[in-house]
């Protein structure tokens, strides 16, 4: 009988290690029973991202922390060798899609690196030596990409044949053009690949890879692989992403240096290799081919595969079997916990402890509310991104491996500080979690009088649902600088005031641009620490691992809210704004914007007299009774809860004003949607103005006689009413906030564009005090 030990082997390994084994002979085949190759684009941008931040985290340290940890990949040694195949062959049963993917990589990064390469310009000032060495050293790399995606058979004393590193069970691999036979999608690309190598072109264009679901699946996810890569270098995107960008003078520090393969046999001592990365760091026409190349290094080197090998298929079906029902692993917050204790047992015990009051708190918010490990693992992933934030002001990723080296790290430099700042570390987390429970979470948002005043609360519960329903989580970490458990009874008035900035801020920045537009890099911006690169913009909100950093006033904040604003903006005036939050299809962009904007315009006014459409607030007295739109209830209720069309979306054929559909855009703008009860748009669909204002008549009579007239009419006219509706409708509920529309003649491109500008004046007269003290 077999010893355990020799049932198999499992080590790490690198694709570079991988393409290595055998001496480079090695070649993976993928075996009849498994599937196509069929990775979903979230699963490749999730791979490239945690790529990035690991990169990014060599930076920090050298250590494993830095690494890219993919999982596992089963394989079997096939005794079984294709007739004219000079290489050694392992069966995948398990690790193909990543497998796959990896090659795809290797090959994009090939392609980006020769581009970089070609299109720098190296400036005078950088030596002979130094431009010898870098293109050495994009000469190891790109021979290591080639490796990492083609094997290569020696045929004779001086002379290999390649082969794809990866086929499927319909290929023959051989020594030569003729005996080699390339069926499957992944094969004919990486055997075009080879061929790519060898030219002088700068862009892989694949070969014909067939007509089946897998090819166009391939074809695709080089696409996105390629634009992915093509990132790389550009600052701005990495403001809509979880994801860092590597600072090209990181290379002077030790642990980075270990990315370059033939520095240290270039350049021979330590002040001619100073000098010549401050070179490189000085000229930013080398930063994009540097950054290539170190990316292109870390990726062959640092991203990381479980590699088990048996010789035995039975044994690897069950190792597979075993490692697919281990569960979800630990949370970075229940690593942090026995080093917590471990701590305090070297103090005078962990039982009795502020940590251990603090981890019951945190079990009570997550454990003991998230039952499914699943749903536990990513509410605990989001909580530590924005806790980061909060306390360094550090862009984390939700890379398990990260979180737990950020909390262990984190945890480490407080304790440094003494007993009391350990614990009030733990006791932030706690508090973190407690805020998240009852500011971001709907039925937590229901419960937060036991922290605020009665007359204060419906504002509160209003703007944190907006804020939660916009799905802005870094707006957290500000909100949390300025609260505390006991706001009730010590004073809420500055969290009000710096609610209100952070909403106001939201919509302001939100309506202006339309889609994210970096809003997450904005955040970040007010948290960081002021210090560094570009440390006019950044703002020092957060707290310090020993919670001594200065909290800005709610008069500083909103100045730096302000500054954000002009700086992407670059023009902040009721007009401008006006102008753009009209004009942006909000619609397509955000319909949680447009419902606050919407029932924020209406508030405490009424109907013009004059123009059709519109809402006015002049001479209006201000009351609770006047049109009270702007309170939770209404922005939970029923009555106004979808955003829909008033001319219809799409293009109809007749009973609306052609100049309403002279672009794709003005239909999808404020001026042109209305709040309705969930899902009644749909009864009246595409038909003519005159028929849905027939509708809108229905829903906004005053006395019960009238409505049902009116009821009456609209169904003469072939209007149904959903089941929804006429409940609210018997039950005598009227739907003032479509008053407006009750006069309006003719629906055209006009009344829309006044409508959609008198919405936002609107909205900018209750926002924008909330930001200009």
């Amino acid at each position: 009988m077999k010893k355990a030990k020799d049932l198999f082997e499992a080590l790490a390994t690198s694709p570079l290690e991988m393409a290595m084994l055998e001496e480079g002979r090695v070649g993976f085949a993928i075996p009849e029973y498994q599937r196509q190759y069929d990775w979903a684009e979230a699963n490749i941008v999730r791979l490239y991202y945690d790529a990035l931040n690991g990169f990014a985290r060599t930076s920090e340290s050298g250590d494993a922390n830095a690494f890219t940890f993919l999982g596992t990949l089963i394989l079997v040694k096939e005794e079984n060798k294709e007739e004219d195949f000079g290489g050694l062959s392992f069966a995948v049963v398990d690790g193909q899609q990543r497998l796959t993917t990896l090659s795809l990589f290797a090959c994009a990064l090939s392609e980006a690196l020769r581009r970089q390469l070609e299109l720098t310009d190296f400036p005078s000032s950088v030596d002979a030596t130094l431009k010898k060495w870098l293109e050495e050293e994009v000469s190891e790399r790109l021979y290591a990409l080639y490796e990492c995606a083609v094997g290569s058979q020696r045929i004779s004393p001086k002379n290999t044949f390649p082969f794809p590193r990866i086929v499927r069970h319909e290929d023959s691999r051989g020594r030569s053009k003729p005996t080699s036979d390339y069926k499957s999608a992944i094969a004919r690309f990486l055997d075009g690949f080879a061929e790519y190598v060898d030219s002088e072109k700068t862009e892989y264009v694949p070969p014909s890879l067939g007509s089946g679901t897998d090819a166009e699946k391939l074809a695709g996810n080089y696409q996105l692989i390629r634009l992915l890569i093509g990132n790389l270098n550009d600052a701005d995107w990495y403001e809509d992403t979880e994801c860092e960008q590597f600072d090209i003078s990181w290379i002077q520090r030790a642990q980075c240096r270990t990315l370059f393969d033939r520095f240290f046999d270039f350049i021979k001592n330590d002040s001619d290799r100073n000098r010549a990365l401050d070179t490189i760091i000085k000229h930013e026409e080398l930063h994009c081919l540097m950054r290539t190349l170190l990316f292109a290094s870390y990726f062959c080197n640092c991203v990381v595969l479980t590699r088990v090998t048996t010789h035995d298929e039975s044994a690897a079906f069950d190792i597979f079997d075993a490692l697919n029902t281990t569960g979800e692993p630990l949370t970075a917050l229940e690593t942090l916990k026995p080093r917590v204790i471990n701590y305090e047992k070297k103090q005078h015990g962990y039982a009795g402890t502020p940590s251990e009051s603090a981890f019951a708190t945190i079990d009570h918010n997550l454990d003991q509310r998230f039952s499914d490990t699943a749903k536990k693992q990513a509410e605990t992933k989001d909580l530590i991104v924005t806790f980061a934030l909060y306390l360094e002001g550090k862009k984390l990723s939700k890379d398990l491996a990260a979180q737990r080296n950020f909390l262990r790290q984190s945890y480490d430099n407080a304790a440094k500080n003494g007993a009391n700042s350990a614990r009030q570390f733990v006791q932030a987390l706690a508090d973190a979690t407690q805020f998240r429970r009852y500011y971001w979470e709907r039925d937590g948002v229901e419960e937060l009088g036991r922290f605020h005043k009665n007359e204060n609360v419906d504002e509160v519960q209003l703007l944190s649902s907006f804020i939660a329903d916009m799905k802005t989580s870094l707006a957290l970490p500000i909100l949390s600088r300025y609260w505390t458990d006991d706001l009730k009874h010590k004073g809420e008035d500055r969290f009000l005031e710096v609610l209100k900035a952070v909403a106001a801020f939201l919509v302001l920045r939100r309506a202006a641009t339309g889609g994210t537009a970096g809003i997450d890099s904005d955040f970040r911006a007010i948290m960081a620490p002021s210090v560094g690169r570009g440390s006019s913009r950044k703002f020092g909100l957060c707290a310090g691992v020993d919670h001594t950093n200065e909290l800005l006033s709610p008069d500083k904040l909103k100045e730096a809210f302000k500054a954000l604003l002009t700086h992407k903006l670059k023009t902040l005036t009721k007009e401008s704004w006006v102008g753009m939050a009209a004009a942006n299809p909000l619609y397509e962009q955000s319909r949680e914007l447009v419902r606050f904007m919407i029932l924020t315009a209406a508030h405490q006014a009424m109907p013009s007299e004059t123009t059709p459409g519109i809402w006015n607030t002049d001479g209006v007295k201000a009351s609770v009774h006047t049109n009270n739109f702007r309170n939770y209830a209404t922005w939970r209720g029923k009555h106004y809860a979808t955003v829909e069309h008033i001319a219809p979306e799409t293009v109809p054929k007749h009973g609306w004003d052609t100049g309403l559909y002279k672009d794709s855009i003005l239909r999808h703008t404020l001026g042109n949607l209305v709040l309705l009860p969930a899902k009644e748009n749909s009864a009246i669909g595409s038909d003519s103005w005159e028929k849905k204002k027939k509708f809108y008549l229905a829903l906004t009579e005053t006395s019960a006689a009238d409505q049902d007239r009116r009821i009456e009419e609209a169904k003469a006219a072939g209007i149904s009413f959903s089941q929804n509706t006429t409940k609210l409708l018997q039950a005598g509920t009227r739907l003032s906030l479509l008053d407006p529309l009750r006069e309006v003649e003719f629906w055209n491109s006009e009344v829309v564009s006044a409508r959609g500008k008198n919405i936002a004046e609107l909205c900018w007269d209750h926002v924008w005090p909330w930001l200009n003290r």
